[in-house]
Formats: structure tokens, C-alpha cells, sequence
């Protein structure tokens, strides 16, 4: 049911990195979950054991600055912090606390939009609202949007260029 959830999210993600490599602007990776093929049904299924958890989605380096980030899709007018596994955000934070810009995308697919949410910024926004619900008027109004600049690229590298990093 919930396999597909995010893809959309995902595409447009790899696209942008994608033209960004063929461009040389910035090196960003889609890393790979820790699989191991067990064994293969009929030549066209495969059977795999996870290996260990994985980190995050994303690394890379954007003009000097190391990155780590989730991509992550939802049909709610808010985003919950529950959509991001625990040891995810905890990798995040920990890259964070080691000078890395630690963030999630969020694609609001009700509404076809996409916006950056720093670690430091939804961590604090947990912290003191004592929720795991983060309002979508809030994200408009305190994180910076993500827009489509050309099909299928959006603005990701130019957004992370505007934030700062690190502690």
C-alpha cells in the first residue's frame, strides 16, 4: 500500500541531481539501501535481506558545503515528523551537530509543492511546540519553497546556497 508513497517526491529530486552532475554545478548522490540478494525467482524476482538500517537519502557537497537530507511526500495539508524514521532524524541531527546542512524536503502533493525544512529549524519547531506535527502555514511562511524551474528541476541547489551551515 504504502510502497509507492514518495516517488513522485523522489523523481523529481534525482532529475535535479542529475542535471546538476551532467552540469557540474554540484555533486549530490542518491545513496543505495543496504541490500543483500538472498535469491533470484523465475530470472525475474528477487528475494534480499537489509543488511542494516540506512542513513538518509541524500549526500553530497553544493559549493563548499556537505549536505545530508530525506526526501519525503505527503497528501496532508501538515507534515508529521513520524514520516521520518527515528534513526533517520537522528542521523540527521548528528550531521548537523558535525557542521553538515541537515534538511528534509517535503513535497505537499495536495498542493504540488515542495519546500526545504532545515534540521535546526524543525528540530527547534518540535522542541518548543511540543508536537510532531509541523503546520503547513508555518512551512510557508519560515522555510524556503522549492520551485520547478524547468521540468523536472527545481531550485535545490540555488536554496541551499542562500542557508547557512552547521551548529
Amino acid at each position: 500500500m504504502h510502497a509507492n508513497r514518495g516517488m513522485y517526491a523522489e523523481e523529481i529530486i534525482n532529475r535535479t541531481i542529475d542535471y546538476y552532475l551532467a552540469n557540474n554545478f554540484c555533486l549530490i548522490e542518491k545513496r543505495n539501501i543496504p541490500i543483500k540478494i538472498v535469491k533470484t525467482i523465475n530470472g525475474s524476482m528477487i528475494v534480499g535481506k537489509l543488511l542494516s538500517k540506512s542513513t538518509v537519502d541524500y549526500c553530497g557537497f553544493v559549493n563548499h558545503k556537505h549536505i545530508e537530507f530525506e526526501v519525503k511526500q505527503t497528501n496532508n495539508p501538515n507534515f508529521t515528523i513520524d514520516l521520518i524514521k527515528e534513526h533517520q532524524y537522528d542521523y540527521l541531527r548528528l550531521a548537523f551537530r558535525n557542521g553538515s546542512l541537515s534538511f528534509v524536503v517535503v513535497h505537499f502533493s495536495w498542493c504540488d509543492e515542495f519546500y526545504l525544512l532545515t534540521f535546526d529549524w524543525m528540530d527547534k519547531y518540535i522542541n518548543i511546540n511540543k508536537t510532531k506535527t509541523i503546520k503547513y502555514v508555518d512551512i510557508k511562511q519560515q522555510c524556503r519553497q522549492l520551485v520547478i524551474v524547468y521540468p523536472g528541476i527545481v531550485n535545490l541547489r540555488e536554496t541551499i546556497n542562500e542557508l547557512r551551515v552547521g551548529v
